[in-house]
């Protein structure tokens, strides 16, 4: 399928005010690995090397076992299963991490829209962006987007469990962070009282 059509079949399940940052959205095979195979395509491995992304972010759980046991607390050995069989990419266990392990921005569009961003290390102005976007429900594909797009909310979580210098991450991309805001403010419930006659 052309680039072209990709963007078209998929553009309407992003936020519209990121439309005009989103330069094409690719595809991938829907066979249950989309989401390791969009990461995969990111890393240049092309979407085939959706297995070594498994296994890549299964050596990363084990190598920093202490933040994860602290960050996914009782889901630690759902998210360690995940990795090691045929379960889909969950955000925002995986977006921790594929940030972590590749030392990347992870943005996710769609529902959910989030940034991850590194948490153990400090702020690199050469690091990368990766994009994901989830469509239809059930799918992840890659998603390139234009120089200085807007970026969503970081999770609680991380803003909990980074590490001291990882905090210059969000301090250095803050006023792309503020860019997402003013573009799609949060909706404020109604208050007080309202009579109908």
């Amino acid at each position: 399928m052309s680039k072209k059509l990709t963007s078209q079949k998929y553009l309407g399940q992003f936020p519209d005010h990121m439309h005009p940052h989103i330069v094409d959205i690719a595809d991938v095979l829907e066979d249950g690995n989309c989401g390791f195979r969009a990461v995969a395509s990111l890393l240049g491995y092309t979407e085939e090397g959706w297995s070594i992304v498994r296994r890549e972010l299964d050596e990363e759980l084990r190598n920093n076992n202490n933040l994860y046991e602290k960050l996914f607390r009782q889901d630690l050995q759902v998210v360690r299963d995940s990795l090691v069989a045929t379960r889909w990419f969950t955000i925002p266990d995986m977006g921790y991490l594929v940030a972590n392990r590749y030392n990347v921005i992870l943005v996710t569009l769609g529902k959910p829209s989030k940034t991850f961003f590194p948490m153990m290390t400090s702020y690199s102005s050469s690091a990368r962006f990766f994009c994901i976007g989830f469509v239809n429900g059930n799918h992840w594909v890659p998603v390139n987007m234009s120089k200085g797009f807007p970026l969503p909310e970081v999770t609680a979580d991380w803003k909990k469990f980074c590490s001291h210098e990882a905090r210059s991450w969000m301090s250095n991309l803050n006023g792309r962070l503020q860019y997402w805001n003013l573009l799609n403010p949060p909706v404020k419930p109604l208050s007080g009282v309202m009579s109908v006659e």
